[in-house]
């Protein structure tokens, strides 16, 4: 297994274990508590904020503790909407934004708020120019994210916020995938409030912090409440051991943040360069310079998104981002861009990180620019297809993993054979039969489909059940392909699909 797939999560640094070790295997104490252990473990937690503070260029005191991103997305937009009153309040924010982001404006936006969705351009960049030209006089937050967690695009927050200072409209930056990987320095960048995630900078899951600007002061309502823990905006005990192990990942990313980058941009590079060498119809997600070091977003034509993925078991790729991926819908982010469902969906994003080397990034490519063209030539047949089983990640039935991972029937046969098609030429999932007759019998049959793992094994497995039938034996249903294949509900389609591709074989073999 590569892992590539560092913009979902980072694996525990080491320096950030040994920190969190104490806590965990004999240091005791609530943090809040007024006792010799208490204050040890109020010590680890100030010495992880100052860690976090230094980081971002900000001041301690100015780090608020919360669960990550998603409470720290939550508490600032909600917490300063909700500070202010929504009565006749306005919000401005981008349709590619995180959807711990865009789910918070919703609700808010349920209950009255008025939201201005900017749609960036075809790089996936918001401008300064889209930002003001969105401001009304009672426009009371703008939150735009630092990076995008699917593309890499950098927007230009270090040019925007002392705009929005001037005007007095407060500035929400969630910063999950800039910080440790971009310069922030916010003595100088008047941001107001500013979200982080540890896991995403090699600490551990399930803590991360809201900075939140002192002098001007950023007011929040409380999202949680029972205690008036962290100056009374975040309710909770503070979890030592993650949050010691927070600050150590913060950090040891602050040391070596400028070697890593420049690292991990030639490594990106060599990964793009290579694919777009040997596989024509690749389009780059994302701005071609104004982008994290990390992160290289592809769409590649000619291939179905699952399939794809299916195909690269060995390597941990995103299709999306981690919150969204599970959907199986296309990425409302690239869709945002101008890529139609099907681009969208054939789409992944490598997310390299520091423990990636360049034999992994050989070896990714390799295995992308193999399973791509075997793809290819599934949906347009041609040569035979190479055969290499990739692993069953995605835990699809025995019966159509077989068929899928060894298409074996996957050809053109030309024009002497007698062919049926089932499926739109323009939709998702198209199955292609083809069969040569002698003496009376299917001698040859062999398939080309466009469509999920499960709709090129039905393929296979239906070549393989035609050879050696007569053309009035093919009495074959969808019930019976369901069985067959162990094709569950969800996927139901594909054995009608199947059915309907037998059917038209079986009348185009009457007609010849």
């Amino acid at each position: 297994m590569i892992y590539l797939d560092h913009a979902a999560t980072t694996p525990l640094d080491p320096a950030a274990l040994q920190a969190m070790l104490p806590w965990l295997q004999g240091e005791v104490g609530n943090p809040a508590s007024d006792h010799a252990w208490g204050h040890a473990a109020r010590a680890a937690v100030e010495r992880a904020r100052g860690q976090v503070a230094e980081l971002l260029g900000a001041q301690p005191e100015e780090i608020v503790w919360t669960s990550g991103a998603t409470e720290s997305n939550n508490l600032a937009i909600k917490g300063a909407l909700e500070f202010r009153g929504l009565r006749g309040a306005h919000l401005v924010t981008a349709r590619t934004e995180h959807k711990s982001v865009v789910d918070s404006v919703r609700q808010l936006e349920s209950q009255g708020l008025r939201v201005s969705w900017l749609k960036p351009d075809a790089q996936g960049l918001i401008t300064v120019e889209q930002v003001l030209a969105a401001l009304a006089p009672d426009t009371a937050l703008v939150s735009l994210m630092w990076v995008n967690n699917e593309t890499g695009t950098i927007n230009p927050v270090e040019a925007l916020a002392p705009r929005l200072r001037e005007r007095g409209i407060l500035f929400h930056v969630d910063a999950v995938q800039a910080a440790g990987k971009l310069p922030i320095d916010l003595s100088r960048t008047p941001i107001d409030l500013l979200s982080l995630s540890a896991h995403k900078l090699y600490g551990p899951q399930g803590v991360g912090a809201l900075f939140v600007r002192k002098r001007p002061r950023a007011r929040l309502s409380p999202q949680l409440h029972g205690g008036g823990h962290e100056q009374g905006m975040r309710s909770g005990t503070l979890p030592t051991h993650q949050i010691a192990g927070f600050g150590e990942a913060c950090r040891v990313a602050g040391e070596r943040l400028a070697e890593e980058g420049a690292r991990l941009a030639a490594l990106r590079d060599h990964l793009q360069q290579r694919l777009q060498q040997v596989l024509p119809g690749l389009h780059l997600n994302g701005h071609p310079q104004d982008r994290v070091p990390g992160i290289l977003n592809l769409s590649f034509e000619g291939v179905e998104g699952e399939s794809l993925r299916a195909s690269l078991g060995d390597l941990a790729v995103s299709s999306g981002s981690a919150c969204s991926s599970a959907t199986r819908e296309p990425s409302y982010v690239l869709r945002a861009l101008g890529r139609d469902d099907e681009l969208a969906g054939a789409s992944l994003r490598f997310s390299l990180g520091r423990g990636t080397t360049a034999a992994e990034v050989d070896r990714a490519a390799a295995r992308v620019i193999e399973a791509v063209e075997t793809l290819r030539r599934i949906a347009g047949a041609g040569s035979a297809v190479p055969v290499t089983p990739p692993v069953n990640a995605h835990g699809y039935p025995a019966a159509v993993w077989a068929a899928f991972s060894r298409p074996v029937h996957a050809a053109d046969l030309g024009e002497a054979a007698v062919t049926a098609t089932a499926g739109s030429p323009a939709g998702a999932l198209r199955l292609r039969l083809q069969a040569q007759l002698q003496g009376g019998r299917i001698a040859r049959a062999a398939f080309q489909a466009y469509g999920c793992p499960v709709t090129l094994a039905v393929g296979e497995w239906l070549a393989g059940w035609l050879e050696g039938r007569r053309p009035g034996e093919l009495h074959l249903s969808a019930a019976d392909l369901r069985t067959a294949l162990e094709i569950g509900d969800d996927k139901a389609q594909c054995a009608l699909l199947g059915e309907d591709a037998v059917l038209a074989l079986e009348r185009q073999m009457s007609l010849a």
